[in-house]
């Protein structure tokens, strides 16, 4: 069963939701992230990778298998819930406010933050619960502004 899957299943038959799963979300977040503008640049995902490496010490196989069910998983999405939510579940406040910094530094990688991709960071900011104060500082923090 896939990683997503197992996030949603019943929480009486549910596995425990291991690290390993929380840091995949928060990926597939960085990810949307960095094709929100309608491409991936390679600077976006340069940075993508660097905060996957340094946060999660995820690997590179791990991440193309998180790439592939992504897709597949935005196709059928409404929302972002199906990844905020085990998130805000299992993460304290600093954790999800880190990702909201990690967020915007993907989007900044490239020279300028779409629209586009700043409207999503906020949307996910919110689903996250980061207070606006963080999101701010986050913001600051990632873009140097």
């Amino acid at each position: 069963m896939n990683w997503i899957a197992r996030l949603f299943e019943p929480q009486t038959t549910r596995e425990p939701v291991t690290e390993l799963d929380l840091h995949r979300a928060a990926a597939a977040l960085l990810l949307e992230v960095a094709r929100t503008d309608g491409r991936i640049d390679d600077r976006e995902k340069q940075s993508l990778f660097k905060a996957v490496r340094q946060r999660w010490q995820l690997d590179s196989d791990e991440l193309e298998e998180i790439v592939a069910e992504l897709h597949e998983q935005v196709e059928g999405a409404t929302d972002l819930y199906e990844f905020t939510s085990p998130l805000r579940e299992h993460w304290g406040p600093e954790p999800r406010a880190r990702l909201i910094e990690d967020m915007w530094a993907v989007a900044a990688a490239d020279g300028k933050v779409d629209v586009y991709e700043e409207h999503l960071i906020r949307r996910v900011a919110d689903l996250l619960y980061v207070s606006h104060g963080d999101y701010i500082r986050a913001k600051l923090a990632a873009t140097g502004e």
